[in-house]
């Protein structure tokens, strides 16, 4: 049994290594790639480990995922958010919850989400105009509410609180990463600026969120969509949800299917402004499947090279930049023992950016993706799903979602910089690209081959 290795760079007294983290936490976590699969911090008096390899990861996450439940200090700062919805709930209630939630996300289910998906699309980006400067984060933040509202929340209702999440939401996330590198509830209980903000924000979301459950519980009928779907609870053995357990769920859907979203249609965005080799390929893809014809479910397969650009994004920029579990057991991962109770870290940032797994790791290559290329260590290392029964079941929806917002946008607007360099990624409680406007171009697609 080997002894895990504990890195003393830039722990402080009293925080340990929270004040390093909070500074650079994307560099830090880069950092201790070098010290070994697992690694010892300290954040605020308690010893947390982090897993800094792939093989570590999977072990974790997959083949002795029984061993380790969702907690530590990511889990703890989101459910103070979303409460113990499908995301941030144990083991135990996700044999419960995942069931509920799953038949929304079935790849049939999906396939009837795709016409009103890119018919918002249509709606959010009709406003725009040749030179007009874009706030892109902003307005991806718009499109991903209006289309979870339109999906799985859709009572009239759930429009205002999908609004008021994507509006609340970047607030929220900067709160919940100061809880999460500062894991001392006493300190986000004193009333500073910035957790009166906080709390403001969190009560208007509760309050719109409110108003959909309500809404619900009196129509008393089948919308079709997901939180419908909640509601009518378990048939098997008659149990409804109530309120508390309904709102955690909702809460559950809006964070994840905006933020994420919103995030990777942002970078995506940014990127291809700086990156016009490869927007002229994702033109000559779309224009010969396409030409001026809207693009539908049944597209989708014959985009392939949308596909792994977007796969590329979410390599080098996971929204979900650093997961956390805590151990049930003492378990022995890649010959450490980790001890039952301790708090265990996983950056698929850090862990997606290993140049031993990917070459030149900063540079956006879409043909890392080509079946011919891909390597088992880079299936492994790519998390930015999750991985085993807690791997993200809106995957589909979010990658269905995404190529429909990007075929159907970038078919009729070219997105330039103003101003040139790279975008900085700001590492909230889930990873953003820094705010930096793009200007708006029109851009007319060429006949589809025939």
């Amino acid at each position: 049994m080997q002894q895990v290795v504990r890195t003393f760079q830039g722990e402080l007294p009293l925080i340990g290594h929270a004040g390093r983290l909070a500074v650079d936490p994307l560099g830090f976590l880069e950092q201790q790639r070098a010290s070994g699969s697992v690694v010892a911090l300290r954040l605020m008096g308690r010893e947390c480990f982090l897993i800094n390899s792939a093989e570590a990861a999977t072990q974790v996450l997959v083949s002795q995922q029984d061993r380790f439940d969702k907690g530590g200090p990511f889990m703890e700062a989101a459910r103070q958010l979303v409460g113990n919805g499908v995301i941030t709930c144990s083991a135990e209630d996700h044999r419960v919850q995942r069931p509920v939630m799953r038949p929304a996300f079935h790849r049939s289910r999906v396939a009837g989400y795709t016409e009103v998906m890119r018919e918002c699309v249509l709606e959010a980006t009709a406003s725009w105009q040749p030179g007009h400067v874009l706030d892109i984060g902003a307005a991806m933040y718009r499109l991903a509410a209006l289309v979870v509202a339109r999906t799985l929340v859709s009572a009239p209702a759930g429009r205002q609180a999908a609004e008021v999440m994507a509006d609340a939401l970047p607030e929220l996330l900067r709160g919940l990463l100061r809880r999460m590198l500062i894991p001392a509830a006493w300190v986000h209980r004193v009333p500073t600026p910035a957790n009166r903000r906080f709390d403001g924000a969190r009560a208007r979301l509760d309050a719109a969120i409110g108003e959909v459950i309500a809404q619900y519980r009196q129509q008393g009928q089948d919308a079709q969509d997901l939180l419908s779907q909640i509601m009518a609870g378990d048939e098997d053995s008659g149990r409804r949800p109530d309120d508390a357990e309904v709102r955690d769920q909702v809460m559950s859907v809006l964070a994840a299917g905006v933020e994420t979203s919103a995030s990777l249609l942002a970078w995506t965005f940014q990127l291809l402004a700086r990156h016009p080799r490869v927007q002229n390929r994702l033109w000559e893809e779309a224009d010969g499947v396409l030409g001026e014809r809207p693009v539908t479910f049944d597209d989708l397969p014959s985009l392939p090279f949308t596909k792994r650009l977007l796969t590329e994004v979410l390599r080098l920029y996971p929204p979900t930049w650093l997961l956390s579990r805590i151990a049930v057991e003492d378990t022995e991962i890649c010959g450490h023992l980790l001890p039952k109770g301790a708090d265990v870290l996983i950056s698929p940032y850090a862990l997606q950016r290993n140049a031993d797994v990917f070459p030149d790791p900063g540079r956006l290559d879409p043909d890392r993706w080509l079946p011919e290329r891909l390597t088992p260590a880079q299936r492994q290392s790519f998390l930015a799903f999750g991985a085993g029964r807690r791997r993200c079941m809106g995957e589909f929806y979010g990658m269905t979602e995404t190529t429909l917002a990007l075929a159907t946008i970038t078919r009729t607007w070219h997105l330039h910089p103003t101003r040139p360099g790279p975008v900085r990624p700001v590492p909230r409680f889930l990873l953003v690209p820094a705010e930096q406007p793009l200007t708006l171009h029109r851009r007319t697609p060429r006949r589809a081959q025939r």
